[in-house]
């Protein structure tokens, strides 16, 4: 029976139950390999901005494709977050082998593994210009990568325990 004390009704944990969720949410892990670029200011067009540096980043692989396959075919609950840019899409959609999936933003979803690879791999990547001085006191721009996933999401459940290092792994690559 619940207790009143100073006017106010007080409940018990076990008639207000706290749900508790494992979820990785995307918005807060390392999107892409993101750093500036340095353009010279002398010197041929072409060969005016070094080339970018490509980190391998470790992942899980399976020793062969039918696993591979079989990991792709589970089934996770995820949710796309909604957007308030009014020219995102309002309802993402990603094929893989020629199939589509639909995502309802802000709905829980129970989707196949080998969809949610193909939103963790939707990335954009902008650049901003920083005017900086080199070397010989020139002035010269930095090109400054910014990685964001195109339709942000979460994993809310996924049934494998090593899913949650795939997905960060996935989200790693540029």
């Amino acid at each position: 029976m619940p207790r009143v004390q100073a006017g106010k009704k007080e409940t018990k944990a076990k008639n207000a139950p706290a749900i508790v969720r494992k979820a990785l949410e995307t918005q807060e892990q390392q999107v892409g390999q993101d750093h500036p670029r340095v353009m010279k200011s002398t010197g041929p067009a072409k060969e005016s901005l070094e080339p970018a540096r490509i980190q391998r980043v470790g992942r899980a692989v399976s020793s062969e494709k039918l696993e591979a396959l079989k990991f792709g075919e589970d089934v996770l609950t995820v949710m796309v977050h909604d957007s308030t840019n009014p020219i995102d899409d309002p309802i993402p959609e990603v094929w893989n082998d020629g199939k589509p999936q639909r995502f309802e933003r802000g709905k829980e979803m129970q989707v196949k593994r080998k969809y949610v690879e193909v939103l963790a791999r939707a990335k954009k990547t902008t650049y901003t210009q920083k005017k900086i001085k080199d070397g010989n006191g020139d002035d010269t721009y930095v090109q400054v990568p910014h990685t964001a996933l195109k339709y942000p999401f979460a994993v809310l459940h996924d049934p494998s325990p090593r899913g949650r290092d795939w997905l960060k792994n996935i989200l790693q690559e540029a």
